[in-house]
């Protein structure tokens, strides 16, 4: 099994720990002075995309659900179903309900027998059985094996004037299914005769349901035709509407957070604040660093010292602490020395090195400064960095 050594998660330490020097590169960029890694890691990148691209995905959604929100909220104002190019449909407490699904089925003629309809055209015959049982009509149409699913209906003249899906809804309600649901069978086809009323009268007959589920659904019976219409409760929620998805763009966000690995680290002087940041790439210092303020850029300096570095295998958890000795590259922050950077392995020249000497450069020193004597006692780590 394969290792490699990490950056510690500890912060005593340097920021992050590398190999040699030349893995890390300085980029000036207008007042400030950026260390990072040379190359970038592509394979990591790759690796993470799927990651990336399902968190990108979450806050996409909310973004977009939060703007069409606010759209209906703001602009749109009180205008039901805006989305929608079938006009609402209101429940007597003028509750508006937008068109889920809506079809119209045409037939030649419709033949009653009993508790059965026969509704005809040139592709075959339709079935239907019903009863009443109490207050609602039981309502099946008949599959080709004989099978039928039943469901509840009330009638629109049975319900109060400012009723609303609290109307349609019963919990006791399938303690009222009759028997023949279990076996609903045909009916003998000469018992059939010809008619020209509507069934039910023609009225609406919305489903009832044993909870309140937030939409309505009926069925209306003509002597030629069959409608079935679904409608959804109206989604302009006003504000609430438009803050509820942004729990997706939290969401989101926190994925990223989670598989941000593949950003190296970077540190960033600025040398008209004469602050240092420590971050990751493309993320801001507050959420994914830290910060140090009155940097004196003349203090930059390397000395010879040991560090424990964490040494873990590929594919999984396991690994193990190894003193290293190393050059330590370090500044005064706030008056005291802030380590940076720890390079595993020989002694760099300040004069010659190039990463030391373009990092000279960059600050306007004249090189690094270099300590030449070993620290007595390996660094002890002590709190999880933030």
């Amino acid at each position: 099994m394969s290792e490699e050594f990490t950056t510690p998660p500890l912060s005593k330490g340097s920021l992050f720990q590398v190999n040699n020097s030349g893995e890390l590169t300085v980029k000036p960029h207008k007042d400030q002075i950026i260390i990072k890694a040379a190359k970038f890691a592509w394979g990591d990148t790759v690796f993470f995309l799927p990651f990336i691209a399902f968190a990108l995905l979450f806050i996409f959604v909310g973004l977009a659900t939060s703007t069409v929100a606010a759209y209906e909220w703001l602009i749109v104002d009180d205008e039901p179903c805006t989305f929608s190019d079938e006009d609402p449909l209101f429940s007597g407490d003028g509750t508006a309900y937008c068109q889920d699904y809506a079809s119209t089925d045409t037939y030649l003629q419709l033949e009653i027998s009993e508790d059965y309809l026969r509704y005809t055209n040139d592709e075959g015959a339709t079935y239907y059985r019903w009863s009443l049982q109490g207050e609602y009509f039981v309502i099946a149409e008949i599959q080709d094996d004989g099978y039928a699913s039943c469901s509840f209906y009330q009638p629109i003249s049975e319900l109060p004037t400012n009723w609303s899906t609290g109307d349609l809804t019963d919990p006791y309600l399938w303690d009222a299914t009759p028997s023949w649901c279990n076996d609903v069978g045909f009916e003998n086809d000469d018992d059939f005769t010809s008619t020209e009323s509507s069934p039910f009268n023609g009225e609406r007959l919305y489903r009832v349901s044993d909870a309140n589920y937030g939409d309505l659904s009926y069925l209306k019976f003509s002597n030629t035709t069959v409608a079935e219409a679904n409608y959804l409760v109206d989604t302009n929620d006003g504000l609430l509407g438009v803050l509820f998805p942004l729990i997706f763009i939290g969401a989101g966000a926190f994925m990223l957070r989670g598989v941000d690995n593949f950003r190296p680290f970077r540190l960033t002087f600025n040398q008209s604040s004469e602050s240092l940041r420590w971050h990751k790439a493309f993320a801001g210092t507050r959420f994914s660093g830290r910060e140090w303020n009155h940097i004196d850029l003349t203090t930059l300096q390397v000395k010879r010292t040991t560090e424990e570095i964490w040494y873990s295998g590929n594919y999984d958890d396991s690994g193990y602490f190894s003193t290293k000795s190393g050059d330590l590259l370090s500044v005064v922050a706030d008056g005291m020395e802030q380590p940076l950077v720890f390079f595993i392995g020989p002694s760099l020249d300040a004069q010659q090195d190039p990463f030391l000497v373009a990092l000279a450069q960059a600050a306007g020193i004249d090189a690094v400064v270099r300590i030449e004597h070993q620290e007595e006692e390996t660094i002890n780590f002590g709190k999880i960095l933030s």
